[in-house]
């Protein structure tokens, strides 16, 4: 099974390969053009593995919640391949794919920035979801949380000192785009046929773009 993954929800934008369990990873925190590295961390990714990106099995992509301009971009990526393969997608939680390596006993609270004082935030005891995926105030979410937790995502990172003063412990690297675990995500769910067609796939946002239409007056 080959499995390309591809998140660019937050800041740090990222790629996986996933090759029968080995998985390669590129990942860079950037402030623009993430659109013009993905295909390249792809074809590179590929190249060290030794396939061709036509071997592709599918691809997995982080479908939100994050930034509106950011899924775009990685979405656009992903169908754009899957669509030129003629392969499925598997749109993944940009949250779980953050959070799916800390999903082993205790509570984890998995955050993005959402800017204007808010957290895209869902929060996890052991594997069980326990508060849904939200655009909530930190104070909002750190409420619903006992201490001690876990704190994974960017956005424990843009409000660590109130994340610590309730008790939680922000894990390292807490800004991975958990690319290497949406592979491994994507590959699971095609092996149990999950994939789906691109034209299908939709971003998952919590909030309106702040863009507004023009008026047709």
């Amino acid at each position: 099974m080959n499995v390309l993954a591809i998140d660019t929800a937050g800041p740090v934008a990222g790629v996986a390969l996933w090759v029968d369990g080995v998985t390669s990873v590129r990942i860079e925190r950037v402030t623009r053009g993430s659109d013009t590295r993905l295909m390249p961390w792809a074809q590179a990714l590929a190249a060290e593995a030794g396939i061709p990106l036509s071997a592709l099995d599918g691809v997995a992509v982080g479908a939100g919640p994050g930034a509106f301009t950011g899924l775009r971009v990685g979405l656009a990526a992903a169908l754009g391949l899957a669509t030129a393969l003629d392969c499925p997608v598997v749109p993944v939680s940009t949250l779980l794919s953050r959070v799916t390596p800390w999903l082993h006993e205790g509570t984890t609270l998995c955050a993005l920035d959402a800017r204007k004082g808010r957290l895209y935030a869902a929060v996890w005891r052991g594997q069980e979801q326990v508060l849904a995926p939200g655009d909530l105030a930190p104070e909002v979410v750190l409420a619903e949380l006992v201490a001690p937790f876990r704190a994974v995502g960017e956005g424990v990172l843009a409000y660590r000192e109130l994340v610590e003063a309730a008790g939680g412990v922000v894990v390292d690297a807490a800004d991975d785009p958990g690319v290497a675990s949406l592979a491994a995500l994507g590959a699971s769910a095609l092996e149990a046929g999950e994939g789906s067609d691109p034209v299908s796939v939709q971003p998952t946002y919590l909030r309106p773009p702040d863009a507004k239409p023009r008026s047709s007056r």
